[in-house]
């Protein structure tokens, strides 16, 4: 008997390593090259932290643009050549000494604990958990179901991939923000391994890429000299600790007497946890990073800065923003409000090289972006119609952001005019920030107290950070998306204001219980400060703790039946011994089909989720909408819809259909059926009446049509 979990571990880790090939030698070789703040005189570790953050900046559309002009083979080739001459830099720069190494400090095996320790959650939170033949995906699979059938497009297509799950008629390219699922893709051109592991490994390496930029930004946008290592470590640790949202969560579970899987989901209009982040969207932190990367090279540049390193300022921050652009537009979006505004600050400030430096740098990502924005403008639905009408088509609009239930409190009050609910909105709104953000919102507070008291003598990056700060949370207050049927764009928006007060709270945290060498910050001290933060830092460390704990362990109790399920994408009742059958014969049919074979399931079945994460082929139409919202044309889906959804679920209607001709109208070359397909319970259905390709308790896979793929 196979065992998935163990396939999972090992396959996670040969991606982890793999990985380093793309966001090591890149970042290392521009850093290098332009010599960006110091970079070839640095100490070694500094030296590591800049590779990673630089490569965030330049892999994702360095890869992009080489796959989308030659191949993948060409674009592993142009990798394997700046890693030999990284390597060769390094070994001219550190000449071997012997087999004597330099004795590491006590702060760097705190650090390799904590990267220890971090990939250790990842697999611990993302790995299937198989027992006996029974298995149990982690909850963030309501979000990787949809992630690896891409990372598996664009490995299968190149750049731009097509929609996986939309084949009515030509496949359609890919509406979205596909980056990182192509940088997920070099591990597996590399290797030859699977979608699912090199999404796991991508999540590690965002947490290092997010963990990297900490201590890079404390030193050279704080300009945190004394005790960086420590304040770099808090920083670090500070990852670990969220809002307060444990209490409001265990208020709703008690009032309504079901289980969320995500702690987050008492919130409709989240402010994710870092690790929560991490673990579902780990592209989004990886927008974050590039854009971090971008604007600490711009916010070095001032009016007596030399060309050369104008040219390096724009050419690093060009390169990081079309990278973030194409990671996360939501990141990139609320990133580039603050940016432009402050870009105009520069004008009446008579900052007019700075200005132009920043418009062309702006200039210069948009080119790099503009293959890309003609992907995301490729769908084109008629607005006039029906079905197209009113789904996934404002990607930003003004309305306020709603706190939960405040809106139908306040209707059930009477309160119903707009200008009216506004302010108890505003301030329902603020009450709520309070629990989402917690210790870092006594962070902002105090930083509030002293740098308003100084304001005219503050740095221009401390200002920038104020500005930044106002700016998004400003945005994602009053702007909201509906692209995806929820607030994307104020969950991953909100990561720039996250950020920010992270940086903040390593000072502060040091100043008030570590700050004995130095005198601490007026009023930082008190009691009820200390105790304040105690609390928060408490309440918040094990909001996350639990948070991991849960998104591991909702599908064993959910299945064994001990809690009220509050979701249904996991599957029927008895759904962890489905899965397994589910996944083991997925993985046979990947074995027994071509690449190219067109792979049709139920598509609005029970486990339409877990078909989404274990099929590795094209699909003619994943879900009821095709997921025309990633490209393709819903009204031809809606239009296909019933004969598809007929195969499955109306075995009457398809008793005496020409199976072979459907599928070759829909180029469908295999059939798969699960046992919670009304077909299945049909003995004189097709299912069993065709022979099968491959069998198992819970799924049948039956060739279909004349063509071939």
């Amino acid at each position: 008997m196979q065992n998935f979990t163990v396939a999972d571990l090992v396959q996670t880790t040969f991606a982890t390593i793999a990985f380093a090939l793309f966001l090591l030698p890149p970042g290392y070789l521009l850093g290098w090259a332009s010599n960006a703040f110091g970079m070839r005189g640095r100490s070694a570790a500094e030296k590591l932290l800049w590779s990673v953050l630089f490569s965030f900046a330049v892999t994702p559309i360095l890869a992009v643009l080489l796959t989308r002009l030659f191949s993948y083979k060409v674009t592993l080739a142009v990798f394997c050549l700046i890693a030999a001459v990284a390597v060769s830099i390094l070994i001219r720069e550190f000449p071997p000494r012997g087999l004597s190494f330099p004795k590491l400090r006590r702060s760097t095996w705190i650090l390799l604990g904590m990267t220890l320790a971090w990939f250790l959650v990842v697999q611990f939170s993302l790995a299937d958990l198989q027992v006996g033949h029974r298995l149990y995906v982690s909850y963030v699979t309501y979000d990787h179901s949809v992630r690896i059938p891409i990372v598996w497009a664009a490995s299968r297509n190149g750049v731009p991939p097509l929609n996986p799950f939309y084949a009515v008629g030509e496949v359609p390219v890919l509406r979205y923000y596909y980056y990182w699922y192509v940088v997920c893709a070099l591990p597996m051109q590399l290797l030859g391994l699977g979608a699912k592991a090199c999404l796991n490994a991508s999540v590690f390496w965002s947490g290092l890429g997010l963990a990297s930029t900490i201590p890079l930004f404390l030193k050279y946008f704080l300009g945190e000299t004394k005790n960086l290592r420590r304040k770099s470590l808090i920083g670090i640790a500070l990852l670990t600790v969220t809002g307060l949202d444990l209490i409001p969560y265990a208020v709703t579970v008690f009032r309504f007497h079901f289980l969320y899987g995500d702690m987050e989901w008492w919130d409709p209009n989240q402010v994710t946890s870092w690790l929560g982040s991490l673990l579902w969207v780990p592209h989004h932190v990886a927008s974050l990073i590039a854009c971090m990367a971008g604007l600490l090279a711009l916010s070095a540049i001032d009016e007596e800065s030399r060309p050369a390193q104008r040219v390096w300022a724009v050419v690093i921050s060009g390169l990081a923003f079309a990278s973030a652009a194409g990671l996360s537009v939501y990141v990139a979006f609320t990133f580039g409000v603050f940016a432009m505004l402050w870009a105009l600050l520069m004008l009446p400030l008579k900052n007019i090289k700075t200005f132009v430096t920043y418009v062309v740098a702006g200039m210069f990502s948009l080119l790099l972006s503009w293959p890309f924005l003609l992907d995301l403008l490729s769908k084109r639905v008629d607005a006039g119609s029906a079905l197209g009408s009113g789904t996934g088509e404002r990607f930003a609009f003004f309305a306020l952001r709603d706190p939960p239930g405040a809106s139908e409190f306040l209707s059930n009050l009477g309160v119903h005019n707009l200008w009216l609910l506004a302010p108890f909105i505003l301030s329902i709104l603020l009450i709520v920030y309070v629990l989402e953000f917690g210790f870092f919102f006594l962070i902002m507070a105090l930083s509030l107290r002293r740098d308003t008291r100084s304001w005219a003598s503050l740095p221009r990056q401390r200002r920038m950070g104020w500005m930044m700060f106002f700016v998004c949370l400003l945005t994602m207050s009053v702007v909201q998306s509906d692209s995806t049927g929820s607030n994307d764009l104020g969950f991953r928006g909100m990561l720039i204001v996250q950020f920010i007060l992270l940086i903040w709270s390593a000072p502060i945290l040091h100043d008030v219980f570590c700050g004995n060498d130095a005198a601490p910050q007026p009023g930082r001290a008190a009691p009820w400060i200390k105790a304040s933060l105690i609390f928060t830092l408490l309440v918040g460390v094990a909001g996350t703790a639990y948070q991991v704990v849960a998104l591991r362990c909702y599908a064993i109790v959910a299945d064994a039946g001990k809690i009220q399920r509050s979701e249904d994408f996991l599957g029927s009742p008895g759904f962890g011994e489905r899965t397994y059958w589910m996944r083991e014969g997925f993985s046979r049919l990947t074995r027994s089909t071509l690449s190219t074979a067109y792979v049709q399931y139920n598509p609005v079945g029970d486990e339409v989720l877990i078909a989404h994460l274990y099929s590795t082929r094209q699909a003619v139409m994943g879900d009821s909408n095709c997921a025309s919202a990633f490209g393709g044309d819903l009204v031809k889906c809606k239009q296909a819809f019933p004969n598809v959804v007929a195969v499955f679920n109306s075995p009457d209607t398809v008793r005496n259909w020409n199976l072979d001709g459907f599928c070759d109208t829909y180029r469908v070359n295999v059939l798969v059926a699960t046992d919670t397909d009304p077909v299945w319970q049909d003995r004189t259905s097709w299912v069993w009446t065709r022979p099968s390709l491959l069998a198992n308790p819970s799924l049948r896979a039956i060739p279909c049509g004349l063509a071939t793929p």
